[in-house]
């Protein structure tokens, strides 16, 4: 006869390593390229109707055509890239502004960000 209890099982997570914490960071560490991207974006929006108001989709869609210019439309790499961009871009609608922020006021911080 087949025992048909239902325990529960735990399972112990092994611990976290000094190199599995550096090597988190050196995957989310902003790269020289997407330091650059970041900063051609932001003088992007700085001169294409910097008076618009900013939006979370412009964020997204600036990132993926950025990465998509430089690594080509679809690619493995082009995907990294834009999900690095958008580690490192700062979110539009995430805490609210307590007023509407600018293309131009937006991409100001992108190139302080960026350090260039």
């Amino acid at each position: 006869m087949r025992d048909r209890s239902r325990a529960t099982t735990t399972v112990a997570l092994p611990p976290v390593s000094d190199a599995d914490e550096a090597l988190q960071r050196a995957r989310t560490a902003m790269t020289a390229e997407t330091r650059r991207l970041m900063a051609d974006i932001g003088r992007a929006l700085c001169a294409i109707q910097p008076s618009l108001a900013m939006r979370e989709v412009t964020r997204l869609a600036y990132a993926g055509r950025a990465a998509a210019d430089v690594h080509g439309r679809g690619t493995p790499r082009a995907v990294a890239a834009t999900g690095l961009l958008l580690r490192h871009m700062p979110r539009v609608d995430w805490p609210e502004p307590p007023a509407p922020l600018s293309r131009a006021e937006y991409g100001m911080r992108l190139i302080r960000k960026a350090g260039r």
